[in-house]
Order: C-alpha cells, then structure tokens, then sequence
C-alpha cells in the first residue's frame, strides 16, 4: 500500500484484530471508501439503540468494510474471468459491484440491529475495539 496514504484508525484496530497481511490493505482500504455514503445514509436512519452498539460510525464502516472485502474480490475475479476472450461489460461489472455492496451494507445493518438483543453478535461486533 502506497506508504503516504493513512488508514483510519478504526480501520487499522480491525485489521490487527483479523491479522490482516498487509498486502490486502489497499484491498480493504478501497471498500471502506467505497461504502462510506451509502453506509452512512443507512447508519443515520437507525435507531438509537442500534446505533449505540458501536462506538462510532467509523466502527461500523471499518468491520462493514472488512467483511466485504472478501465478495468484493469474488465478484472483481470473476467478472475478470468472464471477460477474458469478449470485450468487457464494465458497465455490468460497476452495476453487479453496486449491487453487492448494497446487499452487503443492508446485510451489516440487520446484523448490527439484531446484536441489540444477541450478545454473541454485539460482541462480534465490538471484539477489535476492545483488543
């Protein structure tokens, strides 16, 4: 990862916690960007006591953004594969990964509203911040 690019800090404590090699960083990195505004539209219109499991936006966005990495890179792999011999459809591609990530952003915000009664799940959710 270029070395004068600054990882959040919250970004950072995920990535130690999941023992992140460095080389996927950037990877990370770009979907935590990627998702913030739509992430944050979603963050805004919970309620309080979602809202209350994480210390902050930036919390969830990080742990968000982590977990989509790994379909993020799935779906770039195989619209790579699919292109190879035709001429690409990056058109489809950008509306198959927008797809994803607000499938993936609607799944995380379930997800932080149901560890507000599963204690197993807030956890989950809370574990690199309190490492």
């Amino acid at each position: 990862m270029s070395e004068n690019v600054a990882l959040p800090a919250e970004l950072k404590q995920v990535l130690e916690f999941m023992g992140t090699p460095e080389a996927q960083h950037e990877a990370v990195f770009a979907v935590y960007n990627a998702v913030e505004g739509p992430l944050r539209h979603a963050w805004e219109a919970q309620p309080q006591s979602a809202r209350n499991i994480m210390d902050s936006f930036e919390q969830f966005q990080a742990v968000v953004a982590f977990t989509l990495v790994g379909p993020t890179a799935e779906l770039l792999a195989m619209v790579e594969q699919n292109a190879e011999g035709e001429e690409r459809n990056d058109e489809q591609a950008n509306a198959m990964m927008e797809q994803l990530l607000q499938q993936g952003i609607k799944m995380m915000v379930k997800d932080l509203k149901s560890a507000r009664r599963n204690a197993s799940l807030r956890n989950e959710f809370q574990a690199p911040f309190k490492a």
